[in-house]
């Protein structure tokens, strides 16, 4: 038995390189066929994110900024045992769903993914959005010395598919890499993002800390726009409940293209050797065997079909456990197995 386990980026190249893959992105790349697999490399995806950053009223102390802009001795800090180390600075995070006029407002092609894939899944999440006690990016470009954070939005099923390919039989040969992010039929994904901004966004205006919007990550609305970003503010600036921030059909469009400028990722790539039948592009059967070949496995985050509304930190793990059941029991190393061989000895 041969496991491989590189991950959702580096498995697919293992496998085209030893010929078990699309035959013409082999050939191609001047790699004898093995076993015709179009799924290998195909079918890519993530968990992609939009920032979104904040001024607040937060002290040093309640973010972790001071780490990142070099304002903290790390080592003194160490030695002091701060209580920031002890922290990732995600303080906050929500699974979110729209409510039925928000998806109403989102358009036909929305609605028809929605009410396919989640409406009748009350605890399927659209996105997942988090507050980080942190700024991302350059801080010295920041305007002044507030604490500013970040409101992270991602995804938790996209739609969007891309691929990782070898281009050659070296592994010092381009990789062709596609995240394929925001291409699906319908634009559902970038419209999700959107929607999220501004779920967001209004529960900004509306906490304690908000003293602001960084322009600079924000999107471009028109002059005279009724949802101008507010740079300064001495506290919230919604109080009403049923207050809502109102958008124009531009309005949409500088959001559409903002989230297309700051689109990144969230390190979940997952689903390029799927587990699923064969003529589907499946890569691997449900004991992780690759189609067509005895003896080969594959144990990573490219088996997946689909995306999971979770960091995919604990579906690696449960993957790791479950195929280590299947190759055990494959070996014949069961305890009982185990057992038996110890009491001959």
């Amino acid at each position: 038995m041969v496991v491989v386990s590189a991950g959702a980026n580096g498995t697919p190249g293992i496998l085209e390189r030893s010929g078990l893959g699309d035959a013409q992105i082999l050939k191609k790349a001047g790699i004898d066929v093995l076993e015709d697999l179009p799924g290998v490399g195909a079918d890519y995806q993530d968990h992609h994110l939009t920032l979104w950053s904040y001024r607040t009223n937060l002290t040093p102390q309640e973010t972790i900024n001071g780490y990142q802009d070099g304002r903290f001795d790390v080592e003194e800090r160490i030695r002091n045992n701060d209580e920031l180390l002890g922290t990732n600075g995600m303080d906050a995070q929500g699974k979110f769903r729209p409510t039925e006029t928000e998806v109403e407002a989102l358009g036909p092609e929305f609605k028809k993914a929605w009410d396919r894939d989640f409406k009748g899944a009350p605890n399927k999440p659209l996105m997942i959005l988090a507050l980080y006690t942190c700024y991302y990016g350059d801080h010295s470009v920041l305007p002044d010395d507030t604490e500013y954070v970040s409101q992270a939005n991602w995804t938790a099923y996209p739609y969007s598919r891309g691929h990782v390919h070898v281009t050659g039989p070296s592994m010092h040969d381009p990789v062709d890499f596609d995240t394929g992010w925001l291409t699906d039929a319908g634009d559902v994904d970038v419209k999700k993002h959107i929607w999220a901004y501004k779920v967001s966004r209004e529960m900004w205006r509306r906490m304690p800390i908000f003293r602001g919007e960084l322009a600079a990550t924000h999107p471009r609305f028109p002059k005279g726009s009724k949802a101008a970003v507010i740079e300064k503010a001495d506290g919230p600036v919604m109080m009403d409940d049923n207050e809502r921030i109102e958008y124009s059909a531009e309005d949409d469009k500088a959001i559409d293209q903002r989230v297309r400028e700051i689109l990144s990722t969230t390190w979940h790539s997952l689903g390029t050797c799927k587990m699923a039948p064969r003529e589907g592009k499946g890569v691997v059967d449900r004991n992780l065997s690759i189609h067509g070949v005895y003896g080969l496995k594959v144990a990573d985050l490219s088996v997946p079909p689909e995306n999971v509304g979770a960091n995919t930190g604990n579906t690696a793990f449960l993957i790791g456990e479950k195929a280590a059941d299947i190759f055990i029991r494959e070996l014949g190393l069961s305890n009982k197995d185990r057992s038996q061989s110890q009491s001959r000895l």
